[in-house]
Formats: C-alpha cells, sequence, structure tokens
C-alpha cells in the first residue's frame, strides 16, 4: 500500500550529509598537523614539528612588527618569527605553521600542493643531548657553561622581551620597561625522558621548563 511506504528523504538526506562530511574539512584541520610521527598541535614546540612531520619544505624568518610585545611607552621590540611550510604533494593540503620563540603560534591549512610526487617527510633526525638529566640546570647558568656541558641544543631560538624594572625603594618614579635579549636552547634526551627548554635572559638561565617526552634515538 501507497500509505504504508516509508519516506524517502531521511535516506537521502543521510547520503548528503554523508557526503558534506567526506567533502568538509576536518574541523580541527586549521590547528593541527598529522604526519607520519602523530598530530602537532598550536602550543607544541619546533622539536615536534622535527620529531613528527620533520623538516618544512620551506622555512622563512621574520619578525613582528615594532611593539607586538609592547607596552605603553616601551621601547620598540621586535618578536622573530618563523614560517614553516609543509607541501605533501598535489594529493594533500598545504599546512603553513607559524612559531614564535620556538614554540608553534598558528597553524593554516592552504589549497593543494604543488610539489608532484613529494613524499609526506620523515620524522627528522633530532640531535641528543651530550649531558644527563642528573647533572640539572641552575638558574644563573650561562649558555656558553650549558653549550659546553650538554652540546649542540636540539632547537635553538631568539629574540627579545620586554620586562618591568622596579624603582629603588622610597622613589616616586614609575616602573621603567627594559628590552632583553633571551635565548631558548631545547635539549632532548631520548624517547624516555622529557626534553627541557632553557630560557635566557641576557645570557643566563632565568627559567627551565619541561616538555614531552623527547624523539632523539
Amino acid at each position: 500500500m501507497i500509505g504504508s511506504r516509508r519516506p524517502a528523504w531521511p535516506r537521502a538526506l543521510a547520503v548528503v550529509a554523508l557526503a558534506l562530511l567526506l567533502v568538509a574539512p576536518d574541523a580541527a584541520g586549521a590547528e593541527t598537523l598529522r604526519c607520519q610521527g602523530g598530530i602537532v598541535a598550536v602550543g607544541d614546540a619546533s622539536l615536534d614539528l622535527l620529531g613528527k612531520c620533520g623538516y618544512p619544505t620551506r622555512r622563512e624568518r621574520f619578525t613582528a612588527p615594532p611593539g607586538a610585545l609592547g607596552m605603553p611607552g616601551a621601547p620598540r621590540a621586535r618578536a622573530t618569527q618563523e614560517r614553516w611550510t609543509y607541501d605533501f604533494g598535489p594529493s594533500a593540503f598545504v599546512h603553513v605553521v607559524t612559531l614564535e620563540v620556538g614554540l608553534v603560534t598558528a597553524i593554516e591549512r592552504g589549497g593543494h600542493g604543488r610539489e608532484a610526487g613529494q613524499p609526506r617527510p620523515e620524522p627528522a633526525e633530532v640531535t641528543r643531548a651530550r649531558c644527563d638529566l642528573s647533572d640539572g640546570f641552575k638558574v644563573g647558568d650561562s649558555v656558553s657553561d650549558v653549550l659546553a656541558r650538554c652540546g649542540v641544543p636540539a632547537t635553538r631560538d631568539q629574540t627579545v622581551r620586554q620586562v618591568g624594572v622596579d624603582p629603588q625603594a622610597g622613589s616616586s618614579l614609575p616602573v621603567q620597561v627594559t628590552t632583553v635579549r633571551v635565548d631558548v636552547l631545547t635539549y632532548d634526551f631520548g624517547p624516555r625522558a622529557y626534553a627541557r627548554r632553557l630560557e635566557f635572559e641576557d645570557g643566563r638561565l632565568a627559567r627551565v621548563v619541561t616538555g614531552g617526552y623527547g624523539y632523539s634515538r
């Protein structure tokens, strides 16, 4: 009987929905990059990019507009940034990763790649630290001391940072702002230990940040 037939539109909508899922971009695609070694997201380090995605097709260095780090009336400082482009060929999307001081700040997906036949890059061979974690790092260590003890880091970045300097006690002067050079050395201790991100201000170790597991073998 005609009255007992089920309407065809639910099935049609299901087909349309499935088609949209197949052609629509991944919801997280603008904020993640999937590689042979794993997924890289905003907030990850350049070490993760190398360990999971290998070296980029193109690597550019530039500076942010003056005052991007600034406070009102502060010196005009510039932050060093990098743009890493991964072109996986015409059958995949190009991804552009922006980094600032060795940390991923943005991941953008473009059109299809242009490098015909280029395979997805394999994870890079990451440099392993010569020192041992038991040696530790002490605030106040110099860049030269750490390099002599631990060797070449897996990644190295440099920028400037603006910091406030309190006036002398009892002074009515406002807080002064000065610009310091920042060097960031990241050491990899292997896949069973956490990496260390060392931040130096004007050549002296100011803080140690513990990262994820390393990639060196």
